[in-house]
Formats: C-alpha cells, structure tokens, sequence
C-alpha cells in the first residue's frame, strides 16, 4: 500500500472546500474538482478568506496561507485526479450521480487509489457497488464545518478491505481529525 499523498476533493461547495481546507492545512497535495470555474474559484476565495483569518487569531504561522494555497489545485477536468491516492466525494445525495462520478473516476485513477463518500444519508455500501472498487470505499464524513469540527464518522462498507479501512484510519488521523468508527446503514 502507498502512502497517502495526493488527494482529490470532489464538489467544492460548503463540505467539499471545507474538507480541501482540512487536507491543504495538513500538508496533503490538494486537487479539487467540480464541474464549474465560478464555483472553485470562490471556494479558492474563501480558503484563502478562512486562512487568513486564522493568521490574525493566531492559528496559523504568518507565513501558512500561501504555503497551504499553494497545495490546493482548482480543476475543472476529473482526468486531474488521476494521480491521487485517495478521493472524497463530497456531491449531493443522489445515489445515481455518485455512482456515475465513482465510475469515471475508477476508469482514471491508479488501482491503489482510495476512494471515500462525505455521505450522511446513503449506505457506503451501495454507493461503493458502483465504484469498480467496493474494496478500496470507505465512508469519510466530516462535520460542518469541516475545518472547524474535528470529528468524522468512519463508515466502512461490506466489501471494505481492513487495509483500505486502516489506511483511510490514518490518514483521517494525519489531518488532525478526531476519527470514530460507526457502522455503514
């Protein structure tokens, strides 16, 4: 198993910019797609908004919103993705379209690639039967506001492999987020 490195954020409004937040912060090469420029452009904003004023209420080293913007990639293209070892969905609930953007992203990124749903309605089960890779699907759920709140529900689906499991365990820890596991329903 590689490390985690790279992560992909897919859906960039108020879960998915928090989350890139989360990952850029923490020091993980950060990409974040959705199929609008006006929408990763004003999540870019109000990273670079929220990081700021973590500097001022002394969070953050002066120096750390340029380090950590320099991390988080706005991408329009899911192709950019490729490369990354784990990918959080972070899309509305509709079983459906998370199933077409899992499914894409199979056909692009590597075989060892992580792939994680934000989801708080659906079972992590189903939507990873439409993954092409139900044993590397792992639940992520953060809180909102994801950069703000340290707990997230750890969910892993009938097909999660313990590795997979593991792995997203402490990556989740890596971020300095507070994990708990729950059960996928």
């Amino acid at each position: 198993m590689s490390e985690i490195k790279t992560v992909g954020v897919v859906g960039c409004c108020t879960m998915g910019a928090g989350i890139a937040i989360v990952c850029a912060r923490a020091g993980f090469r950060t990409r974040v797609f959705d199929l609008r420029q006006d929408a990763l452009d004003r999540a870019r904003e109000q990273t670079r908004v929220f990081l700021e004023r973590s500097v001022k209420k002394g969070k953050l080293p002066p120096d750390a919103p340029g380090r950590i913007l320099e991390g988080w990639q706005g991408t329009t293209e899911l192709t950019d993705l490729a490369d990354c070892d784990l990918v959080i969905e972070a899309v509305f609930e509709d079983l459906g379209a998370k199933h077409r953007i899992f499914e894409q992203l199979h056909a692009v990124c590597a075989p060892h690639a992580i792939f994680a749903s934000n989801t708080s309605t659906i079972s992590i089960t189903e939507i990873a039967g439409g993954s092409g890779r139900s044993d590397r699907f792992v639940g992520m759920h953060f809180c909102l506001p994801a950069q703000l709140m340290k707990l997230v529900e750890m969910s892993p689906g009938l097909n999660t492999s313990e590795a997979t499991f593991e792995r997203a365990w402490a990556f989740c820890e890596a971020l300095g987020q507070k994990p708990v596991r729950t059960q996928d329903s």
